[in-house]
């Protein structure tokens, strides 16, 4: 059986939940390799035995913390209201927001799940969900008139991916000045106005004082 958990305040989660908050802590804090299952049941109260019945290795603590990453957005995009392009430029915003926020380094994280194999095959499902979510937004705005002719889907495995390296490259000496909705916005309006068939359309596409339900909405 589980040990007490250690706080009063860490009791209110249920067990997968606090399983999760305190192993996203240790991993931010140490580094993905350097943690061991051991320190997380340590950390959350819990016996061995506890934590094996939720997470058998540490690969799928992993991949359940970093689907996050694919959930927010893909949800935030089905619930967009607006035409094709207000809804890409909402949804890069909201995307970039999301991975400046996640506490841990993408880029590592994927060279773990490249190597774990089945731990992680849920994420690259539903990554390559939200790929087809952007894909299909911007086909919808080439055939409604409002971006050029592209292929869809790379596009938009580009734009996924330029969204996830922010969070690499914002941690560089000097860019960590920048503040995620300044970065959101200007990667935004970058994608869309290379899309757009009428680049003035720009500034209509943009007139959505939304950014603060953007960050609260995550």
């Amino acid at each position: 059986m589980g040990r007490p958990r250690k706080s009063a305040s860490d009791s209110e989660l249920p067990p997968r939940e606090q399983i999760l908050a305190v192993a996203e802590r240790l991993f931010t804090e140490h580094g993905l390799t350097e943690v061991t299952m051991s320190q997380i049941a340590a950390e959350a109260g819990l016996g061995q035995s506890s934590l094996y019945y939720w997470f058998r290795r540490k690969e799928q603590l992993i991949a359940e913390l970093l689907r996050r990453i694919n959930r927010l957005p893909t949800e935030f995009a089905r619930g967009a209201d607006g035409d094709p392009a207000q809804r890409l430029w909402r949804l890069i915003c909201f995307d970039v927001l999301t991975v400046c926020a996640f506490p841990l380094e993408i880029t590592e994280v994927h060279r773990v799940g490249h190597a774990a194999g089945e731990e992680f095959a849920a994420y690259w499902a539903e990554r390559d969900e939200l790929v087809g979510v952007v894909a299909r937004l911007i086909e919808d705005g080439i055939v409604e008139g409002f971006f050029r002719q592209v292929d869809g889907r790379l596009c938009a495995l580009a734009l996924i991916a330029q969204d996830e390296s922010v969070q690499h490259w914002r941690g560089a000496d000097g860019l960590s000045a920048y503040d995620p909705a300044q970065i959101a916005c200007f990667l935004a309006d970058q994608a869309v106005r290379g899309l757009l068939l009428d680049s003035d359309q720009l500034e209509r596409v943009r007139r959505f004082d939304g950014l603060t339900e953007l960050v609260t909405r995550r």
